[in-house]
């Protein structure tokens, strides 16, 4: 719950099924707002509202340190009034929804999260939730039978899509990556290969353990091998990944460190833990023994600076995760891929030529 994924992107579900209804003469005719707890229908939008209108309302969470909320967007029975009484989600017609994670820790009650409606003349719906302690928002845009826009990237100014990193595990063009990186995106993600933007296809996935098999239709001649050993403490390690995306720079990032512990959050004993530097648009990238090239993990995310501020007083430095190399073999076992097992000296460029830029949307970098 008090962490943050390392990607430019956030989860984003949209369903989507009919226009907001209007009459002929510009007024809704019915109520429009989000389910609430109980599964109510909290209106923010009144029957015989004239548009074009913009309103907003301030929520907040219904569990202790809930780290995501979900805005599902109601729209109530045709009407020509305001409801006097409580409408049930099930007896509305749901327009559209989507998740704002990475809320930070705290009492239910105390997060306030504000959801805007912006209803134009034409009908379509503009719904936006904001975190008012960090700004955090997504936000979708609902026009008849489509979704006109689902902002899935995180309101830092960086990236209009989902990017992260990835790596080769054969000579086949299978990748691997976080799941969270691609889950928006599913097949219409893309990696940055030998300067040309490659097409890839999600062949499996483990939400659970955040794993992601791409396949790409090209023949690589590098790619990350696998170790026999244990990982241990102390041991040194590289992060090889695109941090901020290419905003910052094209050239892969890679950023030495060692392994401080071999349990990730909450005890998590698939994850270990270390102290190199990683940032948003790494997660999926390799991370690999300094001495022999071999894959140690793969990293996921990193403990949230304000989480720390707020429960210890000060703000953590360089607490990140990594998925166990373990844990990927069992996940390429289970998905019939082959890799191969090394402990041989190994060259920086082989690091260099194994890892892609995954990416997904426009891009501004």
């Amino acid at each position: 719950y008090n962490i943050q994924h390392n990607f430019l992107g956030t989860i984003l579900m949209i369903k989507f099924k009919k226009l907001l209804a209007v009459s002929e003469h510009g007024y809704t005719e019915s109520v429009l707002g989000i389910e609430t707890l109980g599964g109510i229908l909290t209106a923010i939008v009144e029957s015989g509202t004239k548009i074009p209108h913009s309103t907003s309302q301030v929520f907040s969470t219904a569990e202790d340190n809930q780290p995501i909320v979900s805005v599902r967007i109601l729209q109530g029975p045709l009407r020509k009034k305001s409801y006097n009484s409580d409408l049930l989600a099930k007896d509305c017609e749901l327009m559209g929804e989507f998740e704002l994670s990475k809320i930070n820790p705290a009492p239910r009650g105390v997060p306030q999260i504000e959801v805007f409606f912006d209803i134009k003349e034409n009908g379509y719906v503009h719904v936006r939730a904001v975190d008012k302690s960090t700004g955090k928002s997504q936000h979708i845009t609902l026009d008849e039978g489509k979704i006109i826009s689902n902002d899935n990237t995180e309101n830092d100014g960086t990236s209009s899509g989902s990017v992260g990193t990835g790596f080769f595990v054969d000579d086949k063009g299978h990748v691997i990556t976080n799941y969270h990186v691609v889950k928006i995106s599913r097949n219409k993600t893309k990696i940055l290969y030998d300067h040309e933007e490659i097409e890839t296809k999600l062949i499996a996935y483990d939400e659970v353990l955040d794993l992601a098999l791409l396949k790409a239709k090209i023949k690589n001649k590098h790619y990350v091998k696998f170790s026999n050993k244990s990982p241990q403490k102390a041991q040194s390690i590289l992060v090889a990944g695109y941090p901020y995306g290419k905003m910052i720079s094209d050239d892969l990032k890679i950023t030495s460190g060692i392994i401080n512990s071999l349990k990730g959050f909450q005890n998590n004993t698939s994850m270990l833990q270390i102290d190199a530097t990683i940032n948003p648009g790494n997660s999926g990238g390799p991370i690999v023994d300094k001495s022999n090239g071999t894959l140690v993990g793969v990293a996921t995310m990193k403990l949230s600076k304000d989480f720390t501020k707020k429960v210890f007083g000060e703000e953590s430095e360089n607490t990140n995760y990594g998925i166990k190399a373990s844990q990927v073999k069992d996940f390429l076992e289970a998905n019939d891929v082959k890799y191969n097992q090394s402990n041989n000296k190994f060259k920086i460029k082989e690091l260099e030529s194994s890892t892609v830029f995954v990416f997904s949307k426009s891009r501004k970098n």
